[in-house]
């Protein structure tokens, strides 16, 4: 495994880990090592034993004294005795030999149900430091679980991150614990940590004590190390969700590719970006045949995925809008001058052949051969259904049927609204922004009334709109982002109460504005120029989200689910993502890929 310089003190423990593993680990230890600072060596005590000859001394036993002195004895014994008597005669200084203490470094650690969960990630990073730190000093690395007094174990490496690790109790730590452990450790400790969310039980023997606590805001604990009356504090950045809970729950065992899957015919188009189901649930891939895929989502890495259901061209008819609800794909298809309504999962528009008269272009513009989809909205409930199309000339239009109408009755078609900038559905409700009188207004519209609702007002009027957190606007609008194009280059991002201009100069494809944890203001997801990058923009802070070595031939982007797709400009290989995230969820590979192995 390939680690940075600033690793290799720790590569006997994060050799341990898969290397997508390693790396977040690695930075959680490279911000805790300063606090841990070294363990300074034991000090050294004069031994009875003699280590050997030394230096040459006037006094000792005649054992030690030189042979030259027994060669005065037996040659000269009258000059002998007179340097005996005046104290002349040589003897051998034996040297004490320096004997070094044995040390201990002993850790506790709380494993009750303060320190459960994300804690328990800067738990495996402080066992690796302090047992490293011990290592280093030639001392003996002993830890233990507070709620389990006079139990120490030696184990180090992959077994003793394995056995902290499933050390867990329902009990808090108490202050028998604290006595009990006093009299286990006894005097032959002068190392002693102390691993927790609180300072106040802790044997007498502790010398240094490290409270961890999940933080009140964002993907981050606060930890507080106090030693010899002082404290440092310390908030560390969490990995992402993903890697967390594999680091708690299997840190050993490589990532299993769920999300990878293999198209054996055909091959994603480049013609239009992938399209995102209501909530992210679903993805529609056009296909170079005419065809549509279908591709089920999971909610994380680790979750095994469904294939991908293949709808395929119809014989007759020209596509012009798509969208996908409930992991089913909805269309509506121009035919002879009729439109034709498919795959809506509702009872009403879902049963048999729904056709209605095509509109005059005046009041609905979808000019046939269209490049891209239009943008198609469903909205139900008991007693009506409602489909709803953007068309090219930004008129919102709709097609409704209610309960209990005969099924050759024609279906109601209005126009609900001109000079729509854009418009995002979330869950059973659509949200959508018009240009007037020099503003913008939100309106918000359900199933259950016949006409929008003005929900916010944005004091500018512009060219698109962008809207971004689903669930803030079906909750708090207040609290919703939005991004609106004002010019050619600027759009004002931000919310109703607050909006910030954001600058894309570089001819940067806009995908649309989210919230991430990379920035604490919303930002524009926007695909470079050089169609090799898809960044985060806030203000004139740019984030990189995507690095490919090939051109992106289509991305997109779900706000509501915070959610990346792109396809490969060369190989056509899908992938789709978290945001924040780092593993894909689903890469789809063509048949004779390069990559596929």
């Amino acid at each position: 495994m390939r680690l940075p310089v600033l690793l290799e003190p720790w590569r006997a423990w994060l050799v341990l880990f898969p290397a997508d593993l390693a790396e977040p680990l690695g930075e959680m230890l490279l911000r805790l090592h300063p606090l841990v600072g070294r363990l300074g060596s034991a000090t050294s005590r004069p031994d009875d034993l003699p280590a050997g000859v030394g230096n040459i001394v006037q006094r000792g036993s005649y054992e030690r004294m030189l042979l030259t002195e027994w060669a005065y004895a037996d040659a000269v014994p009258d000059e002998f005795l007179r340097r005996a008597a005046s104290g002349e005669l040589l003897f051998t200084g034996p040297e004490p030999a320096g004997r070094q203490r044995s040390r201990r470094s002993v850790v506790l650690f709380d494993a009750g149900p303060a320190q459960l969960g994300e804690p328990r990630l800067a738990h495996l990073a402080l066992f690796i430091l302090l047992a490293r730190r011990a290592q280093e000093a030639g001392a003996e690395f002993l830890w233990g679980i507070s709620q389990k007094p006079a139990t120490l174990h030696r184990e180090e490496g992959r077994e003793g991150l394995q056995a902290l690790l499933r050390s867990r109790t329902l009990n808090a730590p108490c202050a028998a614990d604290a006595d009990a452990w006093e009299q286990a450790l006894g005097t032959g400790v002068d190392d002693c940590w102390l691993v927790g969310a609180t300072a106040h039980v802790a044997p007498r023997q502790v010398k240094a004590v490290v409270c961890v606590n999940q933080a009140l805001l964002g993907n981050r604990i606060e930890v507080a190390l106090t030693q010899r009356r002082a404290t440092r504090n310390l908030s560390l950045e969490l990995p992402s969700v993903d890697d967390g809970i594999r680091l708690l729950r299997q840190p050993f065992e490589p990532l299993v590719p769920y999300g990878v899957l293999r198209q054996r015919a055909g091959r994603p188009s480049l013609k239009q970006p992938p399209r995102f189901g209501v909530a992210g649930y679903g993805l529609a891939v056009a296909q170079v045949d005419g065809g549509t895929m279908i591709y089920p989502l999971p909610q994380s890495a680790r979750q095994k995925i469904g294939k991908g259901r293949f709808v395929p061209a119809r014989l007759s008819g020209n596509v012009i809008a798509t969208g996908v609800f409930s992991k089913s794909l909805s269309s509506v298809a121009s035919d002879a001058g009729s439109l034709e309504f498919r795959g809506f999962p509702g009872p009403l528009f879902g049963q048999g052949l729904v056709q209605a008269p095509r509109p005059e272009t005046t009041h609905f513009r979808a000019p046939p051969g269209l490049g891209r989809w239009l943008s198609l909205f469903f909205l139900r409930s008991k007693a009506l259904e409602r489909v709803v199309v953007l068309d090219v000339a930004k008129n919102l239009v709709a097609w409704e049927r209610t309960a209990g109408q005969d099924a050759s009755a024609p279906l109601r078609f209005r126009t609900v609204m001109g000079n729509v900038l854009g418009a995002s559905q979330y869950g059973d409700a659509l949200f959508f922004g018009c240009a007037e009188d020099g503003v913008t207004r939100i309106y918000r519209w359900n199933p259950q009334v016949q006409d929008p609702q003005q929900i916010a007002r944005i004091a500018s009027d512009g060219s698109a709109l962008l809207l971004g957190g689903g669930r803030q606007w079906r909750r708090q609008y207040l609290e919703g982002v939005f991004a609106l194009q004002r010019t050619e280059t600027d759009w004002w991002v931000g919310t109703v109460d607050e909006a910030a201009v954001t600058v894309v100069a570089d001819g940067a494809s806009v995908l649309g504005v989210v919230r991430s944890r990379l920035c604490p203001e919303p930002g524009l997801v926007v695909l470079h120029p050089g169609k090799r990058r898809i960044e985060l923009r806030s203000g004139r802070e740019r984030f990189p989200l995507v690095v490919s070595q090939q051109p992106i031939g289509q991305a997109c982007c779900d706000p509501d689910s915070g959610r990346l797709a792109w396809i490969g400009g060369l190989d056509h290989a899908l992938t789709v993502r978290e945001i924040d995230g780092e593993t894909p969820l689903l890469r789809v590979l063509m048949d004779g890929d390069a990559n596929a192995s």
